[in-house]
């Protein structure tokens, strides 16, 4: 019986992508995301994504990428149903944890779901940041769409954000689960040149986005409370509907106060029995 001691890690090639739809084919019921992402994570020449083989075939998957200055997000551990419970997932992390110290980064983070995963990952000591779960508004036709602030405004906004009711159980992070950062004047900034910032009647409320996963508008971190957070949250299922998109999805830490606002909003849970994580480890 091959175990970690027999693995192999190299890099994935395009000839390996009927392998990797085989593999992850029975995560998530049939609905990861990699199948999806194949193509680009092989030519993307700024990360590494790697196949673990043993006996030269493809037993597991993972991706290390840089995305902020000092810090790589982990993703995409993926292990043959064949092959699991003999330590490859665990060696393989471990793996990329060392190379990521050898390449000078100050930090590793990543975003889970999978208990048996978070099991694996605070065994390697990664620590926890923030829990999210998810809040979804169905598209309203009708109404004006939110505003997109100019990043000149940022500064503005960071006084808001960092003023607002609930912000500390986001653990200091924007918690995108493709790449999460700090929260501070730098990172609406930079979320702002990628229009990817939503502001409230007269500036008082904030909602950071992200990219989707589907058709979707996509909110990781809301800021304000009230009678404005609730017309930006309006507006956003108004942006949703005039641009053909099927609803906004919100994360947002368990027991925010704008759980509140959501409701009044035409917001319910997506996915209630099931919690995401941002987990860290110091390198």
């Amino acid at each position: 019986m091959a175990t970690a001691e027999d693995l192999t890690l190299r890099p994935v090639r395009p000839a390996d992508e009927a392998r990797v739809l085989e593999l992850t084919r029975d995560v998530w019921e049939g609905r990861d995301y990699i199948p999806r992402v194949f193509d680009r994570w092989v030519s993307d020449a700024g990360a590494e994504f790697q196949a673990a083989e043993v006996d030269g075939v493809v037993v597991g998957v993972q991706r290390i990428r840089p995305y902020a200055p000092g810090l790589v997000w982990y993703e995409g551990l993926r292990v043959a149903s064949s092959h699991r419970r003999r330590g490859i997932a665990r060696a393989m992390l471990e793996a990329a944890i060392e190379e990521a110290r050898q390449q000078g980064f100050r930090e590793m983070r990543l975003a889970t779901r999978d208990q048996p995963a978070v099991n694996l990952f605070e065994s390697a000591s990664f620590r926890r940041m923030v829990e999210v779960k998810w809040w979804r508004g169905l598209r309203v036709e009708g109404g004006e769409p939110a505003r997109i602030p100019d990043p000149s405004e940022a500064s503005r906004l960071w006084s808001l954000v960092a003023a607002s009711p609930g912000i500390e159980r986001y653990g200091g992070l924007v918690p995108d689960l493709d790449g999460a950062r700090e929260h501070d004047a730098t990172e609406i900034e930079r979320l702002a040149t990628q229009g990817l910032v939503r502001v409230g009647p007269g500036g008082r409320a904030v909602a950071l986005l992200r990219e989707p996963w589907g058709q979707n508008i996509a909110v990781s971190l809301l800021a304000g409370g009230g009678g404005a957070l609730r017309e930006l949250l309006m507006a956003l299922r108004f942006e949703a509907d005039a641009d053909g998109l099927r609803h906004v999805t919100v994360n947002l830490p368990p027991g925010h106060p704008a759980e509140e606002d959501l409701k009044a909003s035409g917001y319910d849970f997506a996915d209630a029995e099931r919690s995401a994580y941002i987990y860290a480890l110091i390198l």
